[in-house]
């Protein structure tokens, strides 16, 4: 194989592609929102990329963590959006990673960071999947505790990334039929505020 061919194999893998990506999002709940850092601002942005996303036609599964405990969703699910309970910390604890997560790569944020979204990821990364960490989509109620995550899953191949990395990776090209939307979307974003800068 030639060192271009390798190179341009490595450089598709690397960059997120939509034709090959689903999302999880986990446990943004009505109960837990509110406690986290910055819960409301994550919770709002995460719902804007959903929907978003959504009408790109992409997998699209969000957990709930002992709903009865922690409340449903903070957000209403675009259509298309299947939604899971678990009681497991993992998202992968009761369901496969084929049924909550059957694409190649993996787009996932959500709450808590060192809790739900870190073994998630833990057992996703180790089930094979390609998984990217949306940081700007996911707290905790210590920021330490964030960011130490975030190190971790980092460290054990997941990568990380912000929500205006993948939304460009997403679409790829200005000539995309998705760009003006994507372009909106970005701007509605940064008007909102971000969780770290």
């Amino acid at each position: 194989m030639s060192r271009d061919l390798i190179s341009e194999l490595e450089s598709k893998y690397l960059k997120i592609d939509s034709h090959r990506a689903c999302v999880l999002a986990v446990d943004i709940q009505e109960r837990l929102v509110p406690t986290v850092d910055q819960g409301y601002l994550v919770a709002t942005k995460a719902s804007l990329l959903v929907e978003w996303i959504a009408a790109q036609h992409t997998p699209i599964a969000i957990t709930e963590h002992v709903s009865q405990k922690l409340g449903r969703t903070h957000f209403k699910l675009p259509p298309g959006c299947k939604r899971y309970e678990k009681c497991c910390f993992s998202a992968l604890g009761e369901h496969s990673a084929q049924v909550i997560a059957p694409s190649e790569q993996v787009l996932v944020f959500g709450m808590e960071a060192h809790v739900c979204v870190l073994q998630t990821v833990l057992d996703l990364v180790a089930s094979g999947k390609k998984v990217f960490v949306i940081s700007d989509l996911t707290t905790s109620a210590c920021s330490l505790d964030r960011d130490v995550a975030l190190n971790r899953m980092k460290s054990i191949g997941a990568e990380v990334v912000t929500s205006e990395m993948v939304l460009f990776e997403w679409v790829g090209d200005s000539r995309a039929g998705s760009f003006n939307s994507m372009l909106e979307l970005v701007k509605t974003l940064r008007k909102l505020g971000t969780t770290s800068c």
